[in-house]
């Protein structure tokens, strides 16, 4: 460790010495720029904190000259109607709050990996949605000291991270007393695989709702996908072996569209034999034939809040949070029947 005078401020050179690096590694390691390893980039910071090195124009132990206003917005996909809602609700509150909005992709190249394009941009925060950083991946985010909120994680967090989302177990509980309302004999949530932390709440508020108000009645648990789900033989066979009226919860729209699709299939009639009920109340829910009843997701406003939480924890010291969820609403449309 460099000794230095009581009154001397510590210099880059300092800095250098004592993470046992060139002067002008330790440079591109608190700008964020050139091929350094995590953890020399992370020796190197945390150098410069032990001394208290504060570089020109920066902040205190802030390894950057500079704030440069820019907001990344990290997705695994900008392909479907919820990346969509995301990242318009992102954009407009960036834009309103005098950002910029960079949208990252998590590409599954192993070389390629996202933090290391987030370091060399070093943006004012970053906002993870739906997918959750590896230990590694946060380790060096930590390490830059860049504030980081997940948007609508796949698992649950613990406190690590400030979170974002919406009220998963109200939603599906909603979807079921409506469902029980409407008479149905048996009932089924579909929910998508793996089974991520909503999935998870979504069919637990469901099931609660099913045995509150219909206790005794029979709940199936039905796998599918995600995404651009299939008519498997475990998503038809609910439906086929069995032509008593079913109340169907599925824990997202293209889900639901696919019970939908096996109805037709089967020439059962929605909402008389099958009753659905979808989740996040995508545009082409209202536009189904027949519009489906779905669990609307406040999505943009869900992104905003992200945009916010970055904001309140960059310049104002905001005190940590762990989740902030937003409020789910039921829309009833004519998937399901009408309530006696």
């Amino acid at each position: 460790m460099p000794r230095l005078p009581a009154d001397a401020p510590p210099t880059l050179r300092d800095v250098a010495e004592a993470a046992g690096v060139s002067v002008a590694s330790a440079s591109r390691a608190l700008s964020g720029r050139g091929d350094l390893s995590r953890e020399t980039r992370g020796r190197v910071v945390a150098a410069a904190e032990r001394l208290g090195y504060e570089r020109a124009g920066g902040g205190r132990g802030r390894p950057t000259t500079l704030d440069p206003r820019l907001i990344e917005f990290v997705l695994g996909s900008f392909d479907d109607a919820w990346t969509d809602a995301m990242t318009g609700g992102a954009r407009e509150a960036a834009f309103a709050a005098g950002f910029d909005l960079v949208l990252t992709l998590e590409r599954p190249d192993p070389s390629d990996d996202w933090p290391t394009r987030v370091a060399t941009r070093r943006p004012s925060g970053v906002i993870i949605g739906i997918i959750t950083p590896t230990a590694r991946q946060l380790a060096e985010l930590q390490g830059l000291r860049i504030p980081v909120v997940l948007l609508d994680p796949r698992s649950d967090p613990g406190g690590a991270l400030p979170s974002v989302g919406t009220t998963d177990w109200q939603g599906g509980y909603d979807a079921g007393v409506h469902l029980a309302q409407c008479a149905y004999d048996r009932f089924a949530v579909v929910t998508g695989t793996p089974q991520y932390r909503f999935g998870r709440a979504r069919e637990e508020g469901f099931r609660a709702a099913i045995e509150e108000h219909r206790p005794g009645a029979t709940v199936a648990h039905v796998n599918s996908e995600w995404s651009q789900a299939p008519l498997t033989e475990a998503l038809v066979r609910p439906f086929a072996t069995d032509p008593s009226p079913i109340g169907v919860f599925a824990c997202n729209d293209e889900i639901a569209l696919a019970v939908y699709r096996v109805a037709f299939m089967l020439g059962r009639k929605i909402p008389d034999d099958i009753g659905v009920v979808g989740f996040n109340n995508e545009a082409r829910a209202a536009a189904a034939s027949p519009p489906l009843s779905s669990v609307n997701q406040p999505l943009t406003a869900m992104a905003a809040r992200a945009v916010e939480l970055v904001r309140e924890l960059r310049y104002h010291d905001a005190p940590p949070y762990e989740r902030v969820e937003l409020a789910t609403d039921l829309i009833v449309r004519s998937s399901t029947r009408s309530v006696p």
